[in-house]
């Protein structure tokens, strides 16, 4: 009995031009528009060494380090020009390097050197520039003292080039999936408008049935939306997904799962469409702002107070966890966002278990239905 309504469910579904619509098209239009409408956002070319600025801390005072680095600091600054800046504040120069007002921080210790730079987005001007500063460093720790060890130990991992186009491609696509959200609501929300829950009820398949039957269709349409994408980023914008591509769309369909359930429970509580409507989209619209699908997540981490309100986006943890993954990372990130897009799920599951069967009650009262 199941299998038959969950191939009602199915067809009913994408005999809905509406539903077509919004499964092929919303994702592209979003990752199209966000790709080359914010592409300022996310520039990993804004003038190679023009404006190019370096800052540098000594986390020690050591006379003949000093000295070195003051000579290094010449040669860099007459074969490419950039500017170095001293800093006394490190943590305060990471957040502004994060924030692109510079390639980096060189931290100048005893034993050698540590570079910092954005875990986000460096600068095309900022690789060369490291590039060049830890070829001129190992030369001179060649000649000072014959150590296997290099001068360089950099802090952070190297990444791949991330511009709008592959950065949108996945924060697009998980800005879309959240609102399919609304098309699960729509459909719950019908089986109490037309008084068919309780029939659902009584023929057998029960209410629980009727519910998978609509969360999975929804993951359906979620899948179809990462398929979609995939191929439109690969063949139109040229994007690579890396070597991690299954790892990201793992994460992606935990989210899809994720909203397919919250579209559920909207459905089951709203008293109208307007309602479900509202919820849905409000919802999405607050998990996108916060969660770095409309301003990437770089800057919302380097405003005060915004970067702990973030985290109570899933799409937050979503976005993070695909970035890591884009750079062919596999950390903690992307267990934790596992964990919680499939936690928040069973915490809405929860909540639609008292709700199906008030439901059910509701739509069986003649006099309500009269009334309404």
């Amino acid at each position: 009995m199941f299998f038959v309504q969950m191939w009602k469910e199915i067809k009913v579904f994408f005999t809905s031009k509406g539903n077509l619509i919004f499964m092929f098209v919303m994702p592209l239009l979003l990752i199209t528009i966000f790709s080359f409408a914010l592409q300022d956002y996310i520039s990993a070319d804004y003038g190679t060494f023009e404006n190019g600025r370096v800052y540098y801390f000594f986390s020690t005072q050591n006379a003949a380090r000093t000295c070195e680095f003051e000579a290094i600091r010449e040669k860099m600054t007459s074969a490419i020009g950039i500017s170095f800046e001293q800093v006394y504040n490190y943590k305060e120069a990471c957040r502004r390097v994060e924030s692109s007002e510079a390639y980096g921080v060189i931290i100048i210790k005893d034993a050698g050197y540590d570079y910092f730079r954005s875990s986000f987005n460096e600068p095309e001007g900022g690789k060369l520039a490291r590039t060049l500063f830890s070829q001129i460093a190992n030369n001179y720790a060649a000649g000072i003292e014959t150590k296997s060890i290099s001068a360089i130990n950099k802090v952070k991992v190297e990444a791949n080039k991330l511009d709008s186009k592959n950065y949108y491609t996945f924060a697009g696509l998980a800005f879309s999936i959240m609102f399919m959200g609304l098309l699960v609501a729509f459909m719950v929300y019908d089986e109490k408008e037309f008084g068919t829950i309780e029939r659902i009820k009584l023929g057998g398949s029960g209410i629980p049935s009727m519910v998978i039957s609509k969360v999975l269709t929804g993951v359906i349409c979620g899948l179809i939306m990462i398929a979609t994408s995939f191929a439109y980023s690969r063949i139109v914008l040229k994007v690579d997904w890396g070597n991690k591509a299954g790892y990201i769309v793992t994460v992606l369909l935990c989210l899809v799962i994720f909203s397919a359930i919250f579209g559920c429970v909207v459905g089951l509580w709203g008293k109208n469409r307007t309602m479900c409507q509202s919820s849905v989209l409000m919802f999405s619209m607050l998990c996108g702002y916060l969660g770095g699908s409309i301003t990437p997540l770089y800057l919302l981490e380097n405003m005060p107070v915004l970067k702990f309100i973030i985290k109570i986006s899933p799409l937050y943890y979503t976005n993070r966890a695909i970035i890591s993954l884009y750079n062919g990372i596999i950390d903690e990130k992307t267990t934790y966002s596992i964990v919680i897009l499939l936690g928040l799920a069973l915490v809405f599951a929860a909540f639609a278990i008292p709700i199906a069967p008030s439901a059910a009650a509701n739509d069986s009262c003649p006099a309500k239905k009269a009334k309404q």
